[in-house]
């Protein structure tokens, strides 16, 4: 199941990557690289058997972190 994931979040790397890099979006670049690094940690976290809470749970505690409601 790890090594289906890594191949999968490899290919998606591999098609998006050179295109952002020859337009020269560097932005884009970054954004794409912290959202994937992201999902890819999570896909990991899933696959070796690991129970997340809700998405939405981590996403309200870090916002009434951030702003302290």
């Amino acid at each position: 199941m790890i090594a289906l994931v890594l191949i999968g979040f490899g290919m998606v790397a591999l098609i998006q990557i050179p295109g952002l890099v020859r337009k020269q979006w560097w932005r884009e670049l970054i954004c794409f690289a912290v959202l994937w690094l992201m999902g890819l940690i999570f896909s990991m976290m899933v696959s070796v058997g690991i129970t997340l809470p809700p998405l939405t749970t981590i996403i309200n505690q870090a916002i009434t972190g951030m702003f302290g409601i």
